[in-house]
């Protein structure tokens, strides 16, 4: 069996949470299948942060000596954290492809009782819910 599961549920987040859970006293059959799975998506992320970085550089403004462009504002003070993109309509669907892309998981989704964890962080669980037979997802 497999499942299905779009790039943008797949982050670095997610493998770091999953390689902790892996990390945590849980049944050694459950930590086996984790462990698989968390090789097949590592290179779907990797791939994922690739594709983003090709298309942020698409679409980044740059000056004349090939530095990104700060955006500034309405003051001429550079925003921080923020730069200019040339053409948001075309940078935003690119993206959107991109974490809209679904892919094949080659394992069978993990039932979380199987774990056998007393506890977990809500904000973990969500992070990695697309690994469990009784996520919606």
């Amino acid at each position: 069996m497999s499942f299905i599961v779009k790039n943008s549920q797949l982050s670095n987040d997610s493998l770091q949470v999953l390689n902790e859970l892996i990390e945590k006293d849980i049944n050694s059959k459950c930590a086996f299948k984790i462990l698989r799975i968390i090789k097949h998506i590592s290179s779907i992320v990797e791939d994922r942060v690739k594709m983003e970085k090709k298309i942020f550089d698409k679409w980044v403004q740059k000056d004349e000596n090939g530095n990104v462009v700060l955006a500034k504002d309405e003051n001429d003070e550079v925003i921080p954290d923020a730069v200019v993109i040339t053409n948001i309509d075309e940078f935003s669907k690119e993206m959107s492809e991109l974490l809209n892309i679904e892919n094949e998981i080659p394992f069978e989704k993990i039932d979380f009782d199987e774990l056998g964890l007393d506890t977990i962080k809500v904000k973990d669980l969500i992070k990695i819910d697309f690994l469990f037979k009784n996520s919606e997802n």
